[in-house]
């Protein structure tokens, strides 16, 4: 038995994070600040601590002092690295990314995906339906060709379902390059058993969405089908995009 000094500490992580969207929303946005945001937020801590009596004492007896300023010091800026697509190069945005041009444009190598099996409880047909229209609605810029999936609709949303269903069509079926489930949110254990199942028992490529990703406004649905796709095309061997570093 370990015992802690409750009074010596301190919680760390965040615990189930993901199904607080508000809170999840927040720690994402302190993730993203730009280097301007993170100056203005320590100069404004300094600031703070300078104006404020008590932590001038409490600094004065530890016998530090606090520069006005962050330390500034002269940076070596790396040059911006051309991307390679299949039919011609560009340079990223400011913000270094380049989701936009790999969306609208062929990859340097795409897979085909002729043979694939598609499953979802039948309480979210409606998604599956979306997701299959933008598939084919978003493909053809990315040069990617996706052929009509074979389908299981399951009665339930049990692990056992899910799985039994799996293990029988892949063993009636030939050689599948692709499984693709939609699973309800929050299913963790659903997932678990599905990529357990692909990666030891049944080796099969697999990619797994949430209901949650699927719902909201058709532009995110969109955005959301297009990252999916680049994940299939890698996860069957294409290529994405390159860059010119020599050896």
């Amino acid at each position: 038995m370990v015992l802690l000094v409750p009074e010596l500490s301190v919680l760390t992580g965040l615990s189930d994070i993901r199904k607080n969207n508000r809170m999840l929303k927040e720690v994402m946005w302190e993730m993203v600040q730009s280097p301007q945001q993170h100056y203005l937020r320590l100069s404004s801590l300094l600031r703070r601590v300078r104006d404020s009596a008590e932590a001038s004492r409490e600094l004065q007896r530890w016998g530090l002092c606090l520069d006005r300023d962050i330390y500034r010091t002269q940076a070596h800026v790396l040059p911006v690295e051309r991307i390679n697509l299949r039919h011609r190069s560009f340079l990223p945005a400011e913000d270094l990314s380049w989701h936009r041009e790999v969306t609208r444009e062929a990859p340097i190598a795409v897979i085909s995906v002729n043979s694939w099996l598609l499953i979802y409880p039948k309480r979210l047909q409606h998604l599956a339906r979306d997701l299959l229209a933008a598939m084919r609605s978003c493909c053809g810029a990315m040069g990617m060709q996706v052929g009509q999936p074979s389908v299981q609709e399951l009665r339930d949303e049990r692990i056992e379902s899910y799985v039994r269903t799996i293990q029988s069509a892949l063993g009636s079926q030939d050689k599948m390059q692709l499984l693709l489930c939609i699973i309800p949110s929050g299913r963790d254990d659903i997932y678990g058993a599905i990529k357990k199942l692909c990666y030891v028992h049944t080796p099969v490529p697999s990619q797994v969405i949430t209901a949650q990703s699927l719902m909201g406004h058709p532009s995110k649905t969109r955005s959301v089908v297009q990252k999916v796709l680049l994940q299939i095309n890698c996860k069957l061997g294409g290529q994405l995009w390159g860059v010119d570093i020599p050896l």
